[in-house]
């Protein structure tokens, strides 16, 4: 078993990486991150739509990467839109619940647990990982609605200014909660996976122990947070370089052997992705969350600045899976065949953005059990089965004891 191993500090976040790189998270992300793209595709064209635009032109604009940016799209058009990214970041949380069930099993040193398990033990709890941010997010706006109720109090003629300067020290405590929710709402999204998968919590134990590990263990949430960033960072590189370094290999050796029909069918597979457009462009989550802007708060600004900084930092190390050959005539056959290769070069870019993923589920699950152990002095790793045996064992000497004094009162009778 692994807990041996593990020294519940900072030591156990190097350990992500490499319990990360394992075929059956890689794939739940890939699986997630599929659903999630395809709903995100087609919501996007549904409010392109919407909005008047022709679908033909739509598709010719747009391809694989549809996204709406500007002011000339209608309310609905923007609600749907954002519906699919919702969806998409919605499929990404239970895969990272699925991959924290696996890593918490794995760690228990149980590695028969499928896939197939670990995503419909996921699906039982999809309320939980659904309700719980929109339990907090409720919270939030609670807050702000009894603040503005109570700031009414003001406009009472002749004592409203008495009342809000004597209750100004509770509107000021009001407000250090507020922000504090705020914090909690978007450290739950790092959190609640292993809430789920890991401890098995319901939404009301997740909202608790959300709040409860930002208060007793900020700093630690912080630094352990900071150090598994550059982890992930550097371990996409490595395997950003297998890739390059293999898609270039094979196309060398397939090249020598097919010839000029190869490099046909891979550069206009190649094309049909239109991968330049992703990492030339350095404000794609700017032009993502352009309509929220001015929505935003400095603190909000603060993450939206954060979030695309980090983008544009995974953007870099994205494998250019890119062939350019001197162009000519292309058959109807290789433009098939070029279809059906781009179909599996999506997978393989999906499966390397799926292994970052993994790093930060695996991680997210391992500083959990770190704050559990350090928190609550529990120990999640060990196996509930030995204290299933633990407690058969009890019961049985109960009842052999139990039976003993029946059977000595029996034969006293006699």
């Amino acid at each position: 078993m692994l807990d041996q191993h593990l020294h519940f500090n900072y030591k156990d976040i190097f350990l992500a990486p490499r319990l990360a790189l394992s075929p059956k998270k890689i794939w739940i992300f890939t699986l997630g991150n599929l659903s999630g793209y395809i709903f995100y595709w087609v919501f996007s064209f549904i409010a392109l739509i919407i909005s008047g635009i022709n679908i033909s032109d739509a598709l010719y604009d747009f391809g694989l990467y549809p996204f709406l940016s500007g002011q000339s799209y209608s309310y609905a058009s923007w609600v749907i839109y954002y519906l699919g990214i919702l969806f998409w970041f919605f499929s990404l949380l239970l895969s990272s619940s699925a991959v924290s069930s696996l890593t918490i099993k794995q760690l228990k040193g149980d590695n028969l647990y499928s896939v197939n398990e670990a995503i419909d033990d996921t699906m039982k709890r999809w309320k939980t990982i659904l309700f719980s941010p929109l339990t907090l997010l409720t919270i939030i706006l609670s807050l702000i609605l009894i603040g503005s109720v109570f700031a009414l109090l003001g406009k009472i003629p002749f004592i409203g200014s008495i009342l809000t300067s004597l209750l100004f020290p509770i509107y000021f405590l009001g407000a250090i909660f507020l922000v504090f929710s705020i914090l909690v709402f978007f450290s739950s999204f790092l959190i609640l996976p292993a809430l789920t998968g890991a401890h098995n919590e319901d939404t009301i134990g997740s909202v608790f122990h959300s709040y409860q590990i930002l208060f007793n263990q900020p700093w630690r949430l912080i630094t352990y947070n900071f150090l598994l960033l550059p982890i992930i960072v550097f371990s996409m590189n490595i395997f950003s370089w297998f890739y390059e370094s293999s898609f270039n290999l094979i196309n060398i050796i397939l090249e020598e052997v097919i010839g000029k029909s190869y490099s046909n069918i891979i550069s206009y597979a190649s094309s049909l992705l239109n991968v330049d457009f992703i990492i030339n462009d350095n404000n794609i989550f700017q032009i993502l969350t352009s309509n929220l802007e001015n929505l935003s708060l400095e603190l909000l600004d603060f993450l939206f600045l954060f979030f695309e900084q980090l983008l544009n930092i995974f953007l870099t190390i994205l494998p250019s899976l890119i062939y350019n050959s001197n162009g000519g005539y292309i058959s109807s056959t290789e433009t098939f065949s070029a279809v059906i290769l781009s179909v599996s070069l999506i997978f393989l870019y999906l499966s390397f953005f799926s292994y970052g993923f993994s790093i930060l589920s695996v991680g997210q699950t391992i500083i959990f059990i770190i704050f559990k152990k350090l928190m609550e002095d529990e120990n999640l790793l060990k196996s509930s089965h030995d204290n299933n045996d633990k407690t058969i064992e009890i019961d049985s000497s109960t009842i052999t004891d139990s039976s003993a004094k029946i059977l000595g009162l029996s034969s006293e009778e006699e």
